[in-house]
């Protein structure tokens, strides 16, 4: 198969986002309604932790556009993912539901089509939707995703799973591969600048999707810029394993950074556009990554390098710049944000909530806690846990009874659990009532199994 250069791929993207958007949205707006009608453009990273950023205290990454976007929006420090793991993240922002809802608990479970989803919802009150990247919601890792599978998005460039970042492919409508010459992002930002400029005079709903800062950790040549002697880690990675984390974290922020400069064009594009007063734009991740802190790896721990997400919004029309708040945001409470900063009504069914007037500053109660309902399945030893995070107090039990319990106010980095100190009985009894209780009133029935996690395993 002969790949495309850059200039043959830019061209087919074009006239393929022209034919997918030129029937979407049978009830389109005009500028008056633009206004009224924002545009949605969603961009997360996988497995990219929110400590990653230089507007979240990290002096050692460069992320000079992330940082930028954060000054002219809302960097939200206690973004949370619920279930910090591919598939059940992306089920949640697609539905605002638990994965003991709608079935996806773990990988590689099919979302299933009966449900509601964002793009539904915006799909018919007028806006064109497209996806570009990593799908991972088809239930296998096959690829190619039928149409009638994508959950109510129109123009559709994507993979079903796959962390090939460079010379990999794409689908669009039919099983023949597309492939990508050069590095994913690159040409996954290209894709969406393309939709944004063919959909500029409607309303419209774009999520991407990138791979990176997932392993493998191997950033592209221009973006191999850390020297990993010089990196300090973060307090609660072992000493003795220090030297194994350091050239990780070396390429783990070169991929980083170069999803940094891909937002850079995206912003621009936007900008020159004239849509940025009107375009609520979004920049988060699935999950984090524990990158040897706690003598762990990869994700669905408990712990802040897992859970903890980066957010920002921009939106100049509803949100003042530069402001940071610490608001707890749950995975499920997006889809409801982003339809009620759309005026759109929120579906029946819906478990989070729609804080578009807290973010806003318009009143509403912020909610008291946030929810963790992890579900491990294959990949070797592992564990099942149910959570509760406040703002100040982290709290986690396993199949085997209590597991953690954090006060983040004086302990940030997690290094003294308290879950067997005496001293705190009262509060770790205290939050495990409310976690049952939460629990409970979410019906999640689910029964835990498995053991701990040993360490460095997942």
């Amino acid at each position: 198969m002969r790949e495309l250069n850059r200039r043959e791929f830019i061209t087919l993207a074009s006239a393929s986002i022209a034919a997918a958007t030129a029937g979407a949205g049978s009830t389109l707006c005009g500028a008056a309604d633009r206004k009224r009608r924002p545009n949605v453009l969603y961009v997360f990273a996988d497995q990219m932790r929110a400590s990653a950023m230089g507007c979240m205290g990290n002096t050692c990454v460069k992320t000079p556009n992330l940082d930028a976007l954060a000054a002219e929006g809302l960097l939200l420090t206690n973004a949370m993912s619920c279930t910090p793991v591919c598939s059940p993240y992306r089920a949640q922002l697609m539905t605002g539901r638990y994965g003991h809802t709608t079935g996806v608990m773990y990988n590689d479970i099919k979302l299933p089509n009966s449900e509601t989803t964002l793009p539904k919802v915006l799909k018919q009150i007028g806006y064109s939707t497209g996806y570009i990247g990593k799908w991972h919601l088809n239930g296998d890792r096959k690829g190619y995703v039928k149409p009638e599978d994508r959950q109510g998005w129109d123009y559709w460039a994507a993979l079903a799973c796959s962390h090939r970042y460079f010379k990999t492919r794409y689908f669009r409508d039919s099983p023949k591969p597309i492939p990508i010459n050069g590095y994913e992002p690159d040409v996954q930002t290209d894709l969406a600048i393309e939709f944004i400029k063919q959909n500029k005079n409607r309303p419209f709903c774009l999520a991407l999707a990138f791979g990176p800062p997932h392993n493998p950790y191997k950033a592209p040549a221009k973006f191999d810029i850390y020297d990993p002697a010089k990196l300090p880690l973060r307090p609660n990675v072992p000493l003795e394993q220090a030297e194994k984390w350091r050239p990780q974290i070396a390429q783990y922020y070169g991929l980083v950074t170069s999803l940094d400069a891909n937002l850079a064009r995206l912003v621009k594009t936007v900008n020159e556009l004239g849509l940025a007063e009107d375009t609520i734009f979004c920049f988060s991740s699935d999950h984090g990554d524990m990158l040897g802190s706690q003598g762990h790896r990869l994700k669905q721990r408990p712990w802040e390098e897992s859970v903890n997400v980066p957010f920002i919004v921009r939106y100049p029309r509803r949100l003042a710049p530069g402001r940071k708040s610490d608001v707890l945001l749950a995975s499920v409470d997006v889809m409801p944000t982003l339809l009620g900063f759309c005026g759109a009504k929120i579906p029946a069914g819906v478990q989070g909530r729609d804080l578009s007037s807290v973010l806003v500053g318009d009143g509403g109660d912020e909610p008291t806690m946030v929810y963790f309902a992890n579900t491990h399945r294959g990949g070797g030893p592992g564990t099942d846990w149910r959570g509760i995070r406040t703002k100040r107090w982290k709290y986690a039990y396993h199949a085997k009874g209590d597991w953690v319990l954090y006060d983040l106010a004086a302990d940030p980095h997690e290094m003294n659990n308290l879950v067997g100190n005496p001293k705190h009985k009262a509060k770790r009894d205290e939050l495990r009532a409310l976690l049952d209780a939460r629990r409970k009133e979410l019906g999640d029935k689910a029964e835990l199994v498995g053991n701990l996690p040993r360490q460095g395993r997942l």
